[in-house]
């Protein structure tokens, strides 16, 4: 039984050394995709269950990640549900709070974004909120012990 936890993750890391974008829970590296303008509203992603998102520039880590439009902005939070409840322990935290540039795979289009983290009581509890009713998330049932930060993924100046 220990064999396919092993596996799993052989090729999770073989894949990303290939420069695969991330794959199920595994992250990746740099991905690839069409340069494409920022759109003037990111509603379109309103279906689409997971984008990606790659960090530091310098070596680029990719994963998987939730997120929601909300006044014509993108939204992505820390984990809601799993891993580290605190989120300073993920890997693409810790490159955003170094390096705030980012790169967003939405299908086939990449987008050049800065990850700015939501400080703002108002905003914070809007974002949350709308991505708590994208996922079906009853904040009845939050982690009391889970910390979850949101990033706003701006226009790069």
């Amino acid at each position: 039984m220990q064999r396919r936890p092993r596996q799993i993750a052989l090729v999770c890391l073989a894949l990303a050394l290939c420069g695969f974008g991330p794959f199920g829970p595994c992250a990746g590296g740099r991905l690839d995709g069409e340069p494409s303008p920022a759109p003037a509203d990111w509603a379109f992603t309103d279906g689409i269950e997971q984008i990606h998102l790659e960090t530091d520039p310098a070596e680029p880590h990719s994963v998987n990640a939730w997120c929601v439009a909300l006044g014509g902005r993108l939204y992505v939070p820390t984990s809601m549900i799993r891993g580290p409840k605190t989120p300073s322990e993920r890997d693409w935290v810790r490159n955003v709070t170094r390096d705030p540039r980012v790169r967003v795979r939405v299908g086939d289009a990449l987008y050049e974004r800065t990850a700015s983290r939501v400080e703002d009581a108002a905003e914070y509890d809007a974002a949350r909120a709308a991505l708590e009713r994208k996922y079906g998330l009853d904040p009845a049932e939050r982690d009391p012990e889970r910390e979850v930060w949101i990033y706003r993924l701006d226009p790069r100046t």
